[in-house]
């Protein structure tokens, strides 16, 4: 009898400790969140945002934030046609460039698990042709266009899967591997494998590939109705941008601030994929000779702050983008620019800190993380 009454004892002081944990844990994070996202903090964040967008002479930007599947918070930003001076929101629709990259991997790893491709394929058996050099190789795969490791270089005579060298000509050549697998072009497979199932109804191949786009059922002229208008900073002046923006994998998707809430969420939840496809897209390519890379397939991939990130820019003319998800802390930021300044000043490629090869390098990215994920988190 004494034993089992010392049984109970230990097990109500295993619950009692356990329920406590548990609490402190919970408060910890109530508390954190109180924090990020009280009236100070998102003040600060709306000011230093548009701060920077007056630094660097942007017409206007919509920005979310999701939380927990939910736009927790959005905001448009100075113009999205100087013409009208009409303001920008969660729904206008801007060029989102390389961000289309990640629902070119998205729609290629749909196709690896229905057995109609596979990474490993050489290129050239999907009627893909590469320049020069490369153009004769039966060595470079499909994963190597999707995680820009096909180039190589003079140190291991420019075989594929030995460094990462972003190429987005090359990752536009994927046309060719998605109507080889399937008889059906990108963007046929991107509307009815992900836009259209998850409802991104302001989501759309480019106006400017009329038949892409005609395959939407969307009436062209009210959709460019939704359309921010490009601009440059050029002479110490913003000048409207005319540019035929041509449509791929690679580049040319439309979309909406709203509409990449929709997709971000199904990322956290998994849908559409597997969970080991979606693992094997957030994993960074290891080279043949076991180097880690900064890419995944058709995502950037980093720690920072003990964290990790996951994310993908776009730069166009007259429109740039930033897409970050940090999934441990369930948060993902979105900014949509009609010019080129949400990445353009950040890429510099002879010296310095560049977004090309850090998060980082972006004051945007850097106002994300200071107001939200080093909130309650001690800086590395």
């Amino acid at each position: 009898m004494k034993s089992i009454i010392w049984s109970i004892n230990v097990l109500c002081i295993l619950l009692i400790s356990g329920c406590s944990s548990t609490k402190s844990v919970l408060t910890k994070n109530i508390e954190n969140n109180e924090i990020i996202w009280s009236e100070a903090n998102l003040s600060n964040f709306k000011s230093k945002l548009e701060g920077l967008r007056q630094t660097h002479h942007i017409p206007g930007f919509s920005v979310g934030v999701v939380h927990e599947g939910e736009l927790k918070w959005h905001k448009g930003f100075g113009q999205k046609d100087l013409a009208s001076e009409e303001t920008p929101d969660e729904n206008t629709v801007y060029h989102i460039a390389s961000i289309t990259k990640t629902f070119g991997s998205l729609v290629m790893m749909k196709l690896v698990e229905d057995g109609k491709i596979a990474l490993k394929d050489p290129i050239i058996t999907h009627g893909i042709k590469l320049p020069g050099k490369w153009g004769l190789s039966d060595e470079i795969e499909i994963g190597h266009l999707l995680t820009h490791t096909a180039r190589g270089n003079t140190f291991n005579s420019f075989k594929p899967g030995y460094n990462f060298r972003y190429n987005g000509d090359w990752y536009h050549r994927l046309n060719k591997a998605y109507l080889s697998a399937t008889g059906k072009t990108f963007g046929e497979l991107v509307m009815t494998e992900v836009i259209q199932p998850l409802g991104m109804t302001n989501t759309a191949p480019s106006l400017y590939d009329s038949l892409e786009f005609a395959r939407t059922g969307y009436d062209k002229i009210s959709f460019s109705k939704k359309v921010a208008k490009p601009y440059d900073w050029s002479k110490k002046q913003l000048i409207p941008v005319e540019f035929n923006y041509n449509f791929g994998p690679a580049a040319g998707l439309m979309s909406t601030v709203a509409d990449l809430a929709k997709y971000s969420k199904a990322i956290d939840d998994e849908e559409l994929l597997q969970p080991a496809s979606w693992e094997e897209i957030f994993t960074p390519y290891s080279t043949e000779k076991g180097k880690t890379t900064i890419y995944g397939l058709g995502w950037f991939v980093k720690d920072y702050y003990d964290t990790k990130f996951i994310w993908h820019t776009g730069w166009w003319q007259g429109y740039s983008s930033l897409f970050v998800k940090v999934p441990e802390l369930d948060l993902t930021f979105i900014i949509l620019a009609n010019s080129q300044d949400v990445s353009r000043p950040f890429y510099k490629f002879l010296i310095g800190n560049s977004l090309h090869k850090d998060l980082l390098a972006s004051d945007f990215a850097m106002a994300f993380i200071d107001h939200f994920v080093l909130e309650g988190k001690k800086r590395k």
